[in-house]
């Protein structure tokens, strides 16, 4: 009876690794580290995000996305609404310190979250 289950198991797992192998990765988001002086915001929040990818100053195409009411604000680490995120982003944009992370659904070109710290 042992003999069995093990072999069952044994079948099962080779199946699953089987089917695991054949399986495709696809990124969903893609998460891109930069400077705020790399970002252009829009003025409205249904607007187009334009940015750099580039952590320092740097000669990278610019790249776009769309802000949609479902796009995060976090301004040095709270959460908050677009419009106290483009107060916080006019002082860190000119920091020297600053720090900004973008996910983007590669999917949509939508922007799921932008953070800024300074």
């Amino acid at each position: 009876m042992n003999i069995r289950t093990l072999k069952l198991a044994a079948a099962a797992l080779a199946i699953t690794a089987t089917g695991i192998a054949s399986a495709q990765i696809r990124t969903l988001v893609e998460a891109v580290e930069l400077s705020p002086a790399n970002i252009i915001m829009p003025g409205s929040l249904n607007g187009m995000v334009t940015f750099r990818p580039c952590a320092d100053e740097c000669d990278e195409d610019y790249e776009r996305a769309r802000l949609t009411p479902d796009t995060q604000f976090v301004v040095d680490g709270s959460r908050v609404k677009f419009e106290d995120f483009s107060k916080g982003f006019a002082v860190i944009r000119q920091a020297k310190d600053g720090y900004a992370l973008i996910s983007v659904d590669t999917q949509t070109k939508t922007i799921t979250r932008i953070e800024i710290k300074g």
